[in-house]
């Protein structure tokens, strides 16, 4: 699959780094793709896929660590340092159609897809990509979860 960043807004941090949800950067995380950090410390990858997958990775990684409804998957994807977490928490609940306290029985496609969309609008403001880029993120993703 190509990419499309002719296509692709690049106004906000996110989206010029590829990385729809803002993971900042740890040596000790070797992101497939990962081509470095920026001055401010965030991941920035070789293509939005990359960072899709990397989303998704990485909530899955909270969710199997106990973090089992919106509010602690948000709140720890999100910290109160960083961001308005009761606001973010309340946006991914509603887009997620989810209560935030309750709990989520299995991380499946469908959530992880629902979460993603609303993860990458509160961050950058928009959801600029389309199914089939969101789609291979989630394919790489979920490979990995079942290889």
């Amino acid at each position: 699959m190509s990419e499309a960043p002719d296509l692709i807004p690049r106004d906000t941090r996110g989206l010029r780094n590829r990385n729809p949800g803002n993971l900042r950067f740890s040596p000790d995380v070797p992101w497939e793709g990962l081509t470095g950090h920026d001055g401010d410390g965030f991941c920035v990858f070789d293509t939005d896929m990359h960072g899709i997958r990397a989303v998704i990775i990485d909530l899955h990684t909270h969710f199997v660590r106990g973090q089992h409804t919106i509010r602690a998957l948000v709140s720890t994807y999100a910290p109160p340092n960083e961001n308005d977490t009761d606001a973010y928490i309340r946006f991914v609940a509603d887009g997620a159609g989810i209560g935030a306290d309750e709990a989520i029985a299995s991380f499946t496609r469908d959530l992880a897809d629902t979460l993603f969309r609303a993860l990458c609008t509160f961050e950058n403001g928009v959801m600029p990509y389309p199914a089939e880029i969101i789609g291979a993120g989630l394919d790489a993703a979920f490979a990995q979860f079942e290889g």
